[in-house]
This record gives C-alpha cells, sequence and structure tokens, in this order.
C-alpha cells in the first residue's frame, strides 16, 4: 500500500465522517433536498465552484491544454465563468423566489404543466447522469493509476464513497462537504502550479522558452495547436466561443449549478455567492492548464495526456504535496458526483413519485441514492473513460435544451407552455443525437455545423413556432408575474450594502484577473517569439 493510496483512503473517509455527522441535523425533506433554504453565500460559493470543477478540469481540460489546446480552452474559460453571474440575475434568483423544491416543479409551477415538469424531469436526469459517468470514470482512472488497483475496483470504492456522504447527509451534507472539498483543491492549485513552474524552469522563463516549443508549435498561442483540433485558428476561436457559451449555460442553468440558489438563504446570497464562483473558477482554470503545459516540458510524449496532473504529482512534487494536489483531485471528483446523486434522488421523489410524507420523502430518497449509485457503477464498468467529451457532451445538451427555455421562463412574455416544451425536447434530441452520432462515428463536422450550434438554432426555432401556434394563457401569465415581487425580506438595507459593495469590488477584481493574464501568459510568451 503506497502512501498515495493512504491519502486517499483517508480522504474518502473523512468525507464520509462528515457526511454521517452532519446526518444528525437532517430532520424533514426541506433538510435533505434544500438544506432548509438557508445557507448563506460562501457555503453557496463553495457548492458552485466543486460542483463544476471535477475530474473534467483537472484530467479532462489539464490534457488538452498539454495536449496544445491551451490558448482556446482560456477562450472558453473567460466566456464560461460569465455564465454564474448571468444565470444567478437573468434566472437563479428567480428561481430561488419561486419556492420551489426542484427546478422541474419550477417549470410545472411557471408554465402551469405536468408535461413540462416531466421532460424537465428526464432530460435533467440525463444529463446529470452523464457527468457523474464522467465524475466517477476519472476519480477510477486517478485511483488506479496512483494505486495500481484495478480500473473497475476503483470505480466501485468511488461509488460507495460518494454514495454514503450522500445518504447520509442529503443537500445540506452536500453543501458543507463540497465548501470543504472546494477550499482543498484551492490549495492544491495554487501551490501545486507553483511548484511544477518552478520545476520547470520558474514560470516566466517557462512561458518564453514554450512560445517556440518545436514538439507542439503553439501550444501557449490563443488559437493552439493547428495540428491538434481543427487546422486553422479562426475554426479553434469559433469552437472555443461555442464551447465557452455551451458550458456558460451549464453555470447559468444546468440543474446541479442553479439549484444551489434555491439552498440560499437570500436573493442576496445569489447574487453574491455567483461572482465569488465566477473569479474562483477562471483563477483555477488558469493555474491549472498551465500547470499542464509546464508538464509538457518536464515529460513530453505521454500517451495519456488526462493523466499529466497525476504524474507531475508523483514525480515532480514532494510525497505531501502530491498526496495533497491528489486529494484534491479527488475531493473535486466526490464533490461533483454526490451533487449529481443528490439531484437524481431528489428529481425521483418530488418530480416522478411525488411522495407528500415528509419522513417517507427522505427514506426513500436514499433508496434512490443508493439505487442511481448502483446504477452508475454498472454503467461506469461497461463504458469507456472518455471524460473530457463526456463532459462537453453534457454542456452541449444542457445550453441546446435548457438555456433558452430557462432564460425565456422569465423574461418572455410570449412564450407558451407548448413553446417551452418543444423548445426543450427538439433542442435536447438534436444535441444528443448529432454529439452521440458524431463521437460514434469518429468524423469531425465543419465547425459551423457543430451540434451545439445546429441544436441550439433548432431548440430556439421550435420554442418560437410552438410559442407562435398557441397563446399564453392566464394561469403563465400570472406565475411569470409572480416572480417579479420582490418579498419583504430582500430589502433588507444591510444586506442590500453588502451585494453593492461586491458587485462594485467586481469591477476593479475583474482588471486584476485581466493584468495577471497579461503579465503571467502575454509578456513572457511574446518575448519568447521576438
Amino acid at each position: 500500500m503506497n502512501i498515495y493510496l493512504i491519502g486517499m483512503i483517508v480522504t474518502m473517509i473523512l468525507y464520509i465522517v462528515i457526511g454521517a455527522l452532519i446526518s444528525r441535523s437532517v430532520k424533514n425533506a426541506n433538510d435533505f433536498y434544500v438544506a432548509g433554504r438557508n445557507a448563506p453565500a460562501y457555503l453557496i460559493t463553495g457548492s458552485l465552484v466543486a460542483s463544476f470543477i471535477g475530474v473534467g478540469l483537472f484530467m479532462g481540460d489539464v490534457g488538452e491544454a498539454y495536449s496544445g489546446f491551451f490558448g482556446p480552452i482560456m477562450v472558453a474559460v473567460g466566456v464560461l465563468s460569465v455564465g454564474y453571474i448571468f444565470g444567478s440575475v437573468f434566472f437563479g434568483r428567480y428561481l430561488r423566489r419561486s419556492q420551489a423544491l426542484t427546478i422541474p416543479q419550477f417549470f410545472e409551477k411557471r408554465f402551469n404543466s405536468k408535461a413540462m415538469r416531466i421532460l424537465a424531469t428526464i432530460t435533467g436526469s440525463f444529463i446529470m447522469l452523464v457527468y457523474s459517468l464522467s465524475c466517477v470514470q476519472g476519480i477510477a482512472t486517478l485511483m488506479s493509476v496512483v494505486t495500481g488497483l484495478a480500473y473497475n475496483t476503483c470505480i466501485i470504492l468511488a461509488v460507495i464513497a460518494f454514495t454514503l456522504i450522500t445518504v447520509f447527509s442529503g443537500a445540506k451534507g452536500v453543501l458543507i462537504t463540497d465548501t470543504i472539498m472546494f477550499a482543498v483543491f484551492s490549495v492544491a492549485t495554487i501551490v501545486g502550479a507553483g511548484f511544477v513552474a518552478s520545476k520547470a524552469g520558474g514560470w516566466m522563463n517557462t512561458v518564453t522558452e514554450m512560445a517556440t516549443y518545436n514538439a507542439i508549435p503553439g501550444i501557449l498561442a490563443a488559437g493552439g495547436n493547428p495540428s491538434y483540433f481543427y487546422p486553422t485558428t479562426h475554426e479553434n476561436m469559433i469552437w472555443a466561443c461555442g464551447y465557452g457559451i455551451a458550458w456558460m449555460a451549464v453555470l447559468a442553468v444546468a440543474p446541479w449549478q442553479s439549484s444551489r440558489y434555491l439552498m440560499a438563504k437570500n436573493e442576496h446570497a445569489v447574487i453574491r455567492s455567483s461572482i465569488l464562483a465566477s473569479v474562483a473558477v477562471f483563477v483555477i482554470e488558469f493555474l491549472m492548464c498551465m500547470a499542464g503545459v509546464f508538464t509538457q516540458k518536464l515529460n513530453p510524449g505521454m500517451e495519456a495526456p488526462s493523466q499529466a496532473l497525476i504524474w507531475a504529482s508523483m514525480n515532480i512534487m514532494p510525497a505531501i504535496l502530491g498526496i495533497v494536489v491528489l486529494s484534491g483531485v479527488l475531493a473535486s471528483g466526490i464533490s461533483s458526483a454526490t451533487t449529481f446523486l443528490s439531484l437524481i434522488s431528489s428529481n425521483i421523489m418530488n418530480d416522478v413519485l411525488n411522495i407528500k410524507n415528509e419522513k417517507r420523502k427522505v427514506l426513500y430518497g436514499r433508496i434512490a441514492v443508493l439505487v442511481v449509485g448502483v446504477i452508475i457503477c454498472v454503467l461506469c464498468i461497461y463504458q469507456p473513460p472518455q471524460i473530457f467529451w463526456i463532459t462537453y457532451l453534457g454542456a452541449t445538451i444542457v445550453a441546446c435544451s435548457w438555456l433558452p427555455v430557462a432564460i425565456a421562463s422569465v423574461w418572455s412574455k410570449r412564450v407558451t407552455k407548448a413553446g417551452a416544451f418543444w423548445g426543450m425536447l427538439v433542442g435536447f434530441v438534436v444535441s444528443a443525437a448529432m454529439k452521440i452520432g458524431v463521437s460514434i462515428a469518429g468524423v469531425t463536422l465543419p465547425i459551423y455545423f457543430d451540434p451545439f450550434f445546429i441544436g441550439l438554432g433548432a431548440g430556439i426555432i421550435a420554442m418560437i413556432i410552438g410559442s407562435a401556434c398557441t397563446k399564453v394563457t392566464a394561469e403563465e401569465k400570472e406565475q411569470r408575474e409572480a416572480l417579479f415581487v420582490v418579498p419583504e425580506s430582500e430589502k433588507d438595507p444591510k444586506e442590500i450594502k453588502k451585494t453593492k459593495r461586491l458587485v462594485a469590488l467586481s469591477i476593479p477584481m475583474g482588471l486584476i484577473i485581466t493584468i495577471v493574464l497579461i503579465v503571467f501568459w502575454v509578456i513572457p510568451y511574446m518575448n519568447g517569439l521576438h
């Protein structure tokens, strides 16, 4: 048993114990599913970031940066990080105001349509199941490489760990463990990236050297390596913008992101957490992807680029730091998986079975967690790992099926239940069918025919046609108007002052991030070219 395996086992046991302790405070369904609607901004921030940043970043994005796609990934990150603020302002606070227990319940209430609730449940559960597969596969790959255990054994251990955490504590426990995990992998990111940069020859010197890196031309260029994906810079930029918008949709309205707002103690916590999460995501992505580039210099030609950070942790960093980094990666995967599992079981209990009894709802919710955990375990064993592309599939479907309907549900006076239903359904079917078909066929479509663009356009057109052919009912109009009635509890002068202060600080924070990118990427890169 090596020291890294010990560290991972201790990490998993620690989170399970925390979940068990939190279970004592779960008194009813409100606690189990929406954490009592009393979570402060820092817990919402921790859960937002932890449920987004999982193995998809630490293995998927880092692997892409290692392979020469740093520039397009960072362009995409610049676009997607705005999703938190966009989502909280234009959807999240109204979602919380509705007092719904789940997002499918919100859609049913808003459009007075059980069909919308069922469709949102099916599409949302499918998307979260897809993401769950990538999380578990990433965790299992990490554990297998680090420990030498069989891949399937690692899948079973991972599923047991995050299933027990979710069974014990529900949404309340997920919020707290997410925040702890967020702190762990944030520290691991900062320290780990700095150490890898130091071993590569220093941050500034290495960026300058990599500007003319012959093994992978354009590894730090904005358009990326032209031999990796699309052959031209403008095509890679179009892809990056599309990828960024897809992920912006995830951060704005995806069920595992926007559902965090249902747990917030007020709408001010929703807004404040979105600003903090936006900054955190960008910084972590930048540091980790740059670490992937530095690892390319230290160990070029890896057969499995997604394992770049794992290799650096075990071969470059001191053992104790390697344990912290790998435990941080493990924590990121577990935090995402617990969120998905919690929400899938919540959808089953509240939107499919619709159980009314409080005690039974909690009990059956825990049983649903166990059942879904077993299903995920079986699917992962029989599905080969494709971490980056599985997560992109989920992002594409969210953008095409959920984003237009979610925003229209709040801001459009003309969208009807029929328009919303067909918009979500067509966007889902077209994007999923195209994305899966392209993956199976192993082909790369011209950038303008990417499933994201076609699916998004098809969904919007279907929503417009469906709404044009039907009329908004009195109930739909009333429900939409109710969303714009600000509760008295949201008018607290102290809370308003705190929110305004953070909004004002977001401007200098944006300027600081811009300066950091110029100083630590653009300038040394340009120096290397000249």
